[in-house]
């Protein structure tokens, strides 16, 4: 990427796209920044010796990616280091190795939107709602994800199209028992001790929402709650 590019994403575009969002309740400088910093591309190609982390936002990806760079295991990491994408349309979880972390998407939406609440970002400033409407990601993310279909809107065939990709992952950690299951994990990679000294602690707070707010959530996910339930019925 050049400089005019570099300016116009990661300057330029943020500013027009935040000019854009106080008018139109959008989230297109969250978007520009995205592009710039590699997240959500779903065109990567990665070695078939290598594990690919499927890091969904407010998942407790950034202890998972701390403990593989620290034990340097074989994980596909792009040349920005972006942490956020959802599988490759051109490697299908069929023939490569991906892995992942899923937590209650009701949990995971409200913590998006309080992370969004403290960084001041406006989609979040005009409610819960309204922030379900015009914010991106907090909308059947998982099915966007795992499909590989990042930006469209979710219906049965892409719902059953992140199902399948799924059952072929190498691992599926639960977030709510993410200690147990990460020690597993890597004793299955050949890591037989832990190192104490690489711990990253998991700082997303419990969620704490209204049977309210825990309705509108469930309203804007139903396929992820359908996936979500599908995997661990």
């Amino acid at each position: 990427m050049g400089k005019n590019h570099k300016f116009l994403y990661k300057r330029l575009g943020p500013l027009i796209g935040n000019f854009l969002d106080k008018l139109f309740f959008t989230d297109f400088g969250k978007r520009s920044s995205n592009f710039y910093h590699k997240y959500n591309q779903n065109d990567y190609v990665f070695s078939k010796n290598e594990f690919c982390f499927i890091h969904v936002p407010r998942t407790g990806g950034w202890s998972f990616r701390n403990y593989f760079t620290n034990y340097d295991l074989p994980f596909y990491v792009n040349e920005k280091r972006g942490h956020h994408n959802p599988v490759s349309i051109l490697c299908s979880p069929k023939y490569y190795k991906y892995v992942t972390i899923m937590r209650n998407p009701v949990d995971r939406v409200y913590s998006h939107y309080q992370m969004f609440i403290k960084a001041k970002e406006i989609s979040s400033r005009n409610g819960l709602i309204n922030f379900l409407r015009y914010n991106s990601e907090v909308k059947n993310l998982y099915c966007q994800y795992y499909s590989g279909l990042i930006g469209e809107i979710v219906d049965e065939r892409i719902f059953k199209i992140a199902l399948e990709n799924l059952k072929n992952f190498k691992a599926i950690i639960n977030f709510d028992n993410y200690e147990i299951e990460l020690n597993k994990f890597l004793k299955e990679m050949g890591i037989k001790e832990l190192k104490k000294e690489s711990f990253y602690d998991n700082k997303i707070n419990k969620t704490n929402y209204s049977p309210e707010e825990q309705e509108a959530i469930e309203l804007y996910n139903y396929w992820d709650l359908k996936l979500y339930k599908e995997i661990y019925k």
